[in-house]
């Protein structure tokens, strides 16, 4: 009877029964993610030739890593997963604010949110391999729509993708236009749930709709912008399939991105175990934005449980 009497209580913590309803979650995880994870890393410190069958897997230490850090397309592939992120960051996060405004506008939304929402529904229905290959359509320098539209008015085709010089910058075109409504969609909720009660006394002072904005309503939003901001960083940084589907990372190497300098090693060269210490010398890159921006995101000491 104790037993038994000690057993409902332990059920009864919100804790314990938030663990045990997660814990069939977390051995999916261990298994999908944590034994892959541990084989890369033990991958990375071997040596392995799979183009020889039956070779074997011999450990060869920290060669791997040096290989990696040694090579230049691996900088110069770090260098344009950068600048990748850092343009497309901050644009996807100002134009997702206009979008939410403008949504959001009591003299506009009651005729254009029910038409909004499913226009911004749109890009995130479409798988991002589906999207690259529709661009590389659109893009196309003989039969393209976009230089076909240019005929009609007079003007020369343009080399949209199919020139380094012009490669990325229509690559950051299409990944704005696709991924912005995310943004807009999660900044659009966060601006409806704000209190109203310090909005309409600004306005009553006499405060103007830009004072209103920059004082008021984007300080209230500034953790949900921390938030946004962790996830399209992350997302970012590890985009590869639109990209390897709209341009293969080129022409040449234009438009290779860490993830796909990654893939090409290890599929293309089939230099798995440097392939695995690229992936592992990513994840490390990763690991102290993820944490800052996380750790300036999560509310401290506020007690979600138990309350």
């Amino acid at each position: 009877m104790m037993l038994t009497a000690r057993l409902r209580t332990w059920l009864r913590d919100d804790r314990i029964a938030a663990l045990l309803f997660i814990s069939p979650c977390i051995l999916a995880l261990c298994v999908a993610y944590l034994f892959p994870l541990i084989y890369s890393a033990y991958l990375s410190f071997c040596e392995w030739d799979i183009r020889t069958p039956g070779a074997p897997i011999e450990l060869s230490g920290v060669d791997n890593y040096r290989d990696v850090l040694a090579d230049g397309q691996f900088w110069s592939s770090v260098g344009r997963s950068l600048v990748f992120t850092l343009v497309a960051l901050p644009a996807e996060l100002l134009l997702g604010t206009l979008v939410a405004l403008l949504l959001t506008n009591e003299r506009l939304s009651g005729r254009l949110t029910g038409l909004s929402r499913v226009v911004l529904l749109v890009p995130l229905m479409v798988p991002p391999v589906v999207t690259g290959i529709l661009w590389r359509l659109l893009f196309n320098v003989q039969y393209g729509p976009l230089n076909a539209a240019l005929g009609f008015f007079g003007l020369n085709p343009q080399p949209w993708i199919s020139q380094p010089d012009t490669a990325m910058a229509a690559v950051l075109v299409v990944e704005i236009l696709t991924n912005t409504s995310i943004v807009a969609m999660i900044l659009m909720g966060g601006m409806m749930a704000l209190p109203q009660e310090p909005i309409r006394a600004a306005q009553m002072d006499g405060a103007s709709p830009l004072r209103v904005l920059l004082e008021i309503k984007l300080p209230m939003l500034a953790h949900l912008y921390l938030i946004v901001g962790l996830i399209r960083l992350m997302d970012l940084l590890k985009t590869f399939d639109f990209i390897y589907a709209m341009t293969f990372g080129g022409p040449g190497v234009s438009t290779q991105t860490l993830n796909i300098y990654i893939v090409r090693l290890g599929s293309r060269f089939l230099e798995y175990p440097a392939a695995a210490a690229a992936s592992w010398i990513f994840l490390l890159m990763l690991l102290p934005p993820s944490i800052y921006l996380l750790l300036k995101a999560v509310p401290r000491n506020q007690a979600y449980l138990n309350d």
